[in-house]
């Protein structure tokens, strides 16, 4: 099962101190708490709406409606929504204006609620697998395989320089920015930087010496280097263990 799958990767993550893995997956598992934004992928539709009038035997459609909602449950409880024959009921949040054939408000207040067809929730497992397909995908153009979920120090140390960046998660890594799965780029650092609240004039310094990296010699690069290192170490007690990370990226380009 996905669920199954998501634990073994905490494993995975945990051996190689991929902490955002780590963050994901336990979001995935447990549900988004509110103060964190959802993947993308975990955007559903609702299809259609339908009131309770007690007086006519109960619930009744009342026309098609398409809302856009974030699923905040664990991915267990949308495994269990994707294999619903007939969609899946949900609240609405608050009781919406319905009309009647001519366009006049219906003047009652009865209970509503929203159907979402299976499909929606098939799209976010599907998300969730193809999200799980990108990390072992990177992990194995990296060489690093393991043996019964054992890695070795030089497999270690490779999974280091990758930072998998998927939706906007709060944990105990703060918080993860939405963007592809990644080496630390300029956008990413520079982003890093602005929620670390790092300085502006250092901001502007690291962006400066980034661009010039890219046009630069390789002599003018070890140098180039040297000073970003500088600039990064300044800030380690803020940064923490991203910024052994923003540096071995940085490094990168001598490659």
């Amino acid at each position: 099962s996905l669920t199954q799958l998501l634990r073994q990767t905490k494993v995975i993550a945990a051996n190689l101190k991929l902490e955002h893995v780590e963050c994901w997956v336990d979001s995935e598992l447990n549900g988004y708490a509110q103060d964190a934004e959802p993947p993308k992928y975990r955007e559903y539709s609702t299809s259609s709406i339908e009131y309770n009038n007690p007086y006519q035997g109960g619930w009744r459609f009342a026309g098609h409606m398409n809302i856009k909602i974030m699923a905040r449950q664990p991915i267990a409880e949308i495994e269990d929504f994707s294999r619903a024959e007939h969609g899946v009921f949900i609240p609405a949040p608050i009781n919406l204006p319905l009309y009647d054939i001519s366009g006049s408000p219906l003047d009652f207040d009865f209970p509503q609620r929203l159907i979402v067809m299976a499909s929606q929730y098939k799209r976010i497992v599907d998300g969730v697998t193809n999200e799980l397909l990108k990390v072992t995908t990177e992990l194995e153009k990296r060489g690093i395989v393991g043996e019964n979920m054992n890695f070795n120090e030089r497999e270690k140390q490779n999974a280091a320089s990758i930072v998998y960046n998927i939706g906007t998660v709060h944990g105990a890594v703060g918080n993860v920015s939405n963007s592809p799965i990644t080496l630390y780029d300029n956008k990413t650092i520079n982003h890093l930087f602005v929620e670390k609240n790092i300085p502006k004039e250092d901001r502007r310094e690291l962006e400066d010496i980034l661009d010039e990296l890219m046009n630069a010699t390789h002599a003018e690069k070890q140098s180039l280097l040297t000073r970003a290192e500088k600039l990064i170490v300044r800030h380690k007690e803020v940064l923490g263990i991203t910024a052994e990370i923003i540096v071995k990226s940085v490094k990168a380009t001598l490659e």
